[in-house]
């Protein structure tokens, strides 16, 4: 009798989950000035919630998925916002952006995990902000940011999409998971460590020439990737207002470019 119950909740609970699906908006039309934008795989018309990793559904960063030990670098600098005008460090009284600033993220683990009857991958990662060492130091803010929130981690499957995140501050010294909703983007909200994670699988790209940068973080690339303008990329818009660029570059496992109402960040190394 328990056994039937169990059944039959599981039952219940499947035909609640909605799957992943795609977007009924029609891609962007590639209308910048200059682009050389063409349909990519437009509107992701053939997403599949069972099927390969959305790296490989969606033709960007190789094969594959993260191996624990992963770490990559991104530049980013906030926009006028909130949790900027509550310090100094970020904004004085006029200036409209913050700084640049330089953070880590790490794949701490890759675990796997059942989600609507299908065995998926899941890393975890780790953001925490950078040292400022060697020749590039002088690119970036020396002020450090974490005094209040220390670092943070989330988990992430295979398909890009938010399990679960752990916020690391005064409060939770020792961490504070929350699981998260698998149908929305991972946002940043009020911490300070920018973690956005794009949902490849419900939007089409478009192949694209570099993005135009803000100065500052062009500054930072042509230091760090002076080749990143002859890389091609495929952008992808969402109904949020994010915009990201991705290098088509076999093993590039997180976007160029990100643009959000945080900030913008850029890639600037990978191991």
């Amino acid at each position: 009798m328990m056994r039937l119950s169990f059944l039959a909740l599981t039952m219940v609970f499947c035909l609640l989950v909605v799957p992943v699906g795609c977007s009924s908006n029609s891609s962007p039309t590639g209308s910048e000035q200059g682009s050389t934008a063409t349909s990519a795989k437009s509107d992701c018309p053939d997403c599949d919630p069972a099927g390969p990793n959305a790296f490989i559904q969606t033709n960007v960063g190789g094969t594959g998925f993260y191996a624990t030990g992963d770490h990559w670098q991104v530049a980013f600098r906030y926009n006028h916002s909130p949790v900027a005008e509550m310090r100094d460090v970020f904004l004085g009284e006029d200036r409209a952006l913050s700084d640049v600033f330089l953070f880590d993220y790490e794949v701490l683990a890759i675990e796997r995990g059942v989600f609507n009857n299908v065995l998926r991958e899941v890393a975890t990662v780790e953001i925490t902000q950078a040292a400022l060492t060697g020749t590039h130091s002088g690119l970036f803010a020396p002020q450090r940011v974490d005094d209040f929130e220390f670092m943070v981690s989330f988990e992430m499957k295979d398909l890009r999409e938010p399990v679960a995140e752990k916020v690391f501050n005064r409060r939770y010294p020792h961490g504070k998971r929350v699981r998260l909703d698998s149908k929305a983007s991972l946002k940043t909200g009020g911490s300070i460590f920018p973690r956005t994670i794009p949902r490849l699988l419900v939007e089409g790209a478009l192949d694209y020439p570099a993005p135009d940068l803000p100065a500052d973080l062009e500054d930072v690339v042509d230091s760090m990737s002076p080749s990143w303008r002859d890389t091609a990329y495929k952008r992808f818009d969402f109904e949020n207002g994010d915009v990201l660029y991705w290098a088509q570059e076999r093993g590039q496992y997180w976007p160029f470019y990100v643009k959000t109402s945080q900030g913008e960040g850029v890639l600037v190394s990978w191991n």
